[in-house]
């Protein structure tokens, strides 16, 4: 996997379990690969490009405090995104091409900065031959509507993090191993234990001031 990865110009991401997305975004970002994300559930979807060459976007974890974890542990269908509706990947993963050639015609390619949202018929930013590129496309099918947030990235995310992916750089397939084996080891590398702690010694000192 990590030579395939540091082979490849672009990789799809497009699995279905949180979990299963956490390696191959901690390989691309040790070996500075552009990663596209899709990810659906019953009605939603979610492409989204991870931060690559500098630019400060965010990865599909950086907007979560807790690592991966098995998800699909006493949770219905439904509720394991293993459903959904027929016409949902198809689009989803035409979004995910056509954001990749519209980077590629970018002057940074896959470094660039994320556009923000614009609405139909006003004028697009300069260098731009087929249109914006947003960090991420939040489809919503109930309404037939997208979305284009941007999330930056997070210096404790438990994929992305400099110390995670410093880690992986040094240890391979012995930090796998041992992520595996101690689910709060993530945690702790990437100081998402020490924020949550933080946050909870926060909380108890404002309810002792009550």
């Amino acid at each position: 996997l990590d030579a395939l990865v540091a082979d490849a110009d672009c990789v799809f991401l497009l699995t279905d379990t949180r979990e299963s997305r956490w390696l191959p975004t901690v390989v691309a970002a040790a070996r500075g690969t552009l990663l596209v994300n899709v990810a659906l559930g019953l009605d939603t979807f979610v492409v989204q490009r991870h931060g690559h060459g500098g630019n400060g976007l965010g990865c599909y974890f950086c907007g979560d405090v807790a690592a991966p974890t098995n998800s699909t542990r006493d949770r219905t269908l439904d509720q394991q995104c293993t459903v959904s509706r027929p016409g949902l990947a198809p689009a989803a993963a035409a979004l995910a091409v056509e954001l990749l050639v519209a980077l590629l015609h970018h002057p940074r390619e896959g470094a660039a900065p994320a556009d923000p949202a614009t609405p139909p018929g006003a004028p697009l930013p300069g260098n731009r031959p087929l249109g914006l590129v947003p960090h991420s496309i939040r489809g919503f099918l109930t309404h037939y509507a997208t979305v284009l947030p941007t999330t930056p990235a997070f210096d404790r995310c438990a994929a992305c993090a400099p110390a995670v992916v410093a880690a992986y750089r040094d240890r391979g397939v012995a930090l796998v191993r041992d992520v595996g084996a101690d689910p709060g080891l993530l945690e702790r590398l990437s100081g998402l234990a020490d924020l949550k702690g933080a946050v909870d010694g926060a909380a108890w000192a404002e309810a002792d001031e009550f």
